[in-house]
């Protein structure tokens, strides 16, 4: 098995976290060999980045996502910039809030929207997380949990959590909606 993920988004909106906190997540778990890498533009914040997370049950030798099998869009430049470099079959989440697109196979979470009403404009990239938790294969709900506790201090566990969960939450229904149309 081999999981390549890419995020794609703005420095600042936790793209970045985002996928370590992936790649530190499925460490905790199952044997894995994992690798992250990341790159961005020279602006320490707005300009575009991508970071990409190599899941696989066998040595990783080519530490590069080509075509992604899951692809998070945290704003329309990166969707716009990455969205041919999937397969055919992949898990596209979008931020529905900044990302516009018409394709019925995307899932979509209203990221920004929902940090911005819990006042925490800087938990988008825990709503992304959490939506994604829900959509990954092999990936749980308290391994993630953990690694937010122990990645951040505990004045701000609490809010991250919040968000991770609501978004959490949101994608099950997303994902329920979506079984019972197929059905």
């Amino acid at each position: 098995m081999r999981l390549n993920v890419r995020f794609a988004g703005a420095g600042g909106q936790g793209v970045i976290l985002s996928a370590v906190m992936l790649a530190k997540a499925y460490g905790l778990g199952e044997d894995y060999y994992i690798s992250q890498t990341q790159s961005y533009g020279p602006e320490a914040r707005g300009g575009a980045c991508k970071a990409e997370v190599v899941i696989s049950d066998e040595p990783i030798d080519y530490m590069k996502v080509e075509t992604a099998d899951v692809f998070i869009a945290f704003n329309q430049v990166g969707y716009d910039k990455y969205c041919k470099t999937v397969k055919e079959d992949a898990i596209i989440l979008v931020n529905s809030t900044l990302v516009e697109t018409e394709s019925d196979r995307h899932y979509r979470i209203p990221a920004t929207e929902i940090a911005e009403e819990m006042g925490k404009p800087f938990v988008v990239n825990m709503v992304m997380l959490g939506a994604l938790t829900k959509l990954l294969p092999k990936l749980f709900y308290p391994t993630v949990e953990a690694e937010i506790l122990s990645n951040f201090p505990a004045s701000i566990a609490g809010v991250n959590l919040e968000a991770y969960d609501k978004a959490y939450h949101y994608m099950a229904n997303q994902v329920a909606e979506r079984l019972t149309k197929s059905a």
